[in-house]
């Protein structure tokens, strides 16, 4: 629908910049929503990666160390490093009294370290 506010060729008297402070609020809404869930989204994200990345190199450490309980665990201590998603795992297995222990350690999506270690009761 099309509703004229004056005759045809008339230049409108009453121009006080009301749709210019719409624009400008509209606009400065639009940008205060985006600033705010763009990084929340980020977070959000870079989070669920690292969890995971947490998941998988913990279901490989449980079958790396699966070996070790049931093989002979006299070859212990062993080091080794595995590539897995682009990411460099590093595997330690060691003995901790009648125990044996495996980690695995690597660098998250934030630059930052971590490790998770199992333990387990060798099969004699």
């Amino acid at each position: 629908m099309f509703f004229p506010l004056g005759k045809a060729g008339a230049i409108l008297l009453k121009s006080d910049g009301f749709t210019l402070i719409e624009v400008l609020i509209a606009t400065s809404l639009l940008m205060f929503i985006i600033s705010t869930f763009v990084p929340i989204f980020s977070l959000l994200n870079n989070e669920r990666v690292i969890l995971s990345d947490r998941r998988t190199i913990s279901s490989q450490l449980h079958d790396e160390l699966q070996a070790f309980l049931w093989d002979d665990p006299n070859v212990i201590p062993v080091h080794f490093t595995k590539n897995s998603k682009h990411k460099k795992i590093s595997f330690d297995f060691t003995k901790e009294k009648n125990l044996i222990k495996g980690c695995a350690n690597w660098e998250n999506v934030k630059k930052s370290k971590e490790t998770i270690c199992l333990y387990g009761y060798p099969q004699k």
